[in-house]
């Protein structure tokens, strides 16, 4: 069971975090783990892409004549770049660039539509538009592509995780926190008797009588959940 649930962790965490990734980065599940794949493979990350996108969707809100002429150079009518999803977009321009001659030219238009980090995709732009379909269709067959199902699964999972971490760390400091009055008791108690005072021993045994108290009433607390908890748990081991 141990091994299974730090797996399941595991995955979980991954699938979270590309749950959260795309949705930044406006586009599906697939798609970013598929730009990941080659992104890596064409020497640069997934990361370089973020700030690349962010600033292809200004140049589209923006409008300038600057965004408007170097979109047309690339075969895309701002009408249709402001229709496009960001994935769709980002795909049309990384491919329209593809199609270019490498060479300063290139490089000026990729600035303009995708900022500086237009320069850590340079790999990327230097291989065909075939060979970047190919790496598409190769993350699929190695089997790296997480199901849109089993991302949001993980999404759900680390949301289930966190919450019952909440639950009992709040159940925890809730009964922790009964006891504060007696330990004080206890630690003045010995704090005065340390430091020669006489009515530190009726303090100590003020603090003990009240962590007694306080103990005596946790207990049925912790016996009324366990008795839920853990029938539970030996019938579903028995049962199976």
């Amino acid at each position: 069971i141990a091994g299974i649930v730090n797996a399941t962790g595991k995955t979980a965490d991954y699938g979270d975090n590309i749950d959260k990734m795309s949705q930044k980065l406006g586009m599906s599940a697939e798609a970013y783990q598929e730009w990941d794949f080659i992104m890596q493979h064409s020497g640069g990350s997934i990361d370089s892409m973020t700030t690349s996108m962010k600033k292809l969707s200004e140049a589209v809100v923006d409008r300038s004549d600057k965004s408007v002429a170097a979109f047309e150079r690339l075969g895309i009518s701002i009408d249709d770049a402001a229709n496009m999803s960001q994935e769709e977009l980002f795909s049309a321009t990384i491919t329209a660039l593809q199609g270019m001659e490498s060479g300063a030219d290139r490089t000026a238009l990729a600035t303009d539509l995708l900022g500086k980090s237009a320069m850590e995709l340079g790999p990327l732009l230097n291989t065909s538009a075939e060979d970047t379909e190919a790496m598409r269709q190769q993350v699929h067959d190695l089997g790296g592509v997480m199901s849109d199902e089993a991302v949001k699964a993980s999404a759900a999972y680390q949301d289930s995780l966190q919450n019952m971490k909440t639950a009992i760390s709040g159940v925890s400091r809730n009964l922790s926190g009964q006891f504060m009055p007696a330990l004080t008791n206890m630690m003045d108690g010995i704090s005065a008797i340390v430091s020669g005072d006489s009515s530190g021993i009726e303090m100590l045994s003020q603090g003990l009588k009240g962590f007694t108290s306080t103990l005596s009433s946790i207990i049925p607390q912790i016996t009324q959940t366990a008795a839920q908890i853990l029938p539970v748990i030996v019938d579903a081991i028995t049962d199976n």
